[in-house]
Formats: C-alpha cells, sequence, structure tokens
C-alpha cells in the first residue's frame, strides 16, 4: 500500500512539471512515452533510458521531467537498501 502512495506522488510530480513540447502540440501529437529508471541505494533516480518512443521531442520532455523527480526510498532487501529498475509511462494528452 505504502509502495502505490509512493508510485502515485511520482506521477502527480511528473503531471505538475511536465510542459508540452510546443512542436509535439502544433502537430498534434499525444500518446506515452515508457521510461525505464535505476533507483540507487541512497534514493537517487539514475540511468533514465527511453523503453517505448513516442516522439523525439515527448521522449526529450519525459527524460527531462524523470531527471527532475525527488529522491525515492531505496529498494530494500534482507534490510540492505539495493539498486531497484523501475519503468513507468509519462503520458502526454492535449486537452
Amino acid at each position: 500500500r505504502q509502495r502505490q502512495m509512493c508510485i502515485r506522488d511520482r506521477m502527480d510530480f511528473i503531471q505538475k512539471n511536465i510542459r508540452y513540447p510546443e512542436e509535439a502540440r502544433k502537430n498534434g501529437i499525444q500518446g506515452r512515452v515508457a521510461v525505464s529508471v535505476v533507483i540507487d541505494e541512497n534514493g537517487r533516480v539514475t540511468d533514465p533510458v527511453i523503453m517505448r518512443s513516442r516522439y523525439p521531442a515527448l521522449d526529450e520532455e519525459a527524460l527531462r521531467i524523470v531527471e527532475l523527480m525527488p529522491q525515492w526510498k531505496p529498494g530494500m532487501q534482507q534490510g540492505k537498501a539495493v539498486k531497484v529498475e523501475f519503468t513507468f509511462p509519462v503520458t502526454f494528452k492535449l486537452e
């Protein structure tokens, strides 16, 4: 339950801080970009990689927003902080 809350907080962060690329807006491009990151032992977001691309300008913005994310709670295994890979969507939707 606490993990879901953490994920929800991260998704809220993305939605509040995202800047829709003007090029994509002008061309009516929307969709979902899948980004994979590694959360290191200190909870820092590292190694962002686009796993599913939608459009180059959207991909760039997805990487920018992921790099701005605040620290996460690190993964734990047998009482020790460990690196964890996590993939999540960054959704771009025109209103």
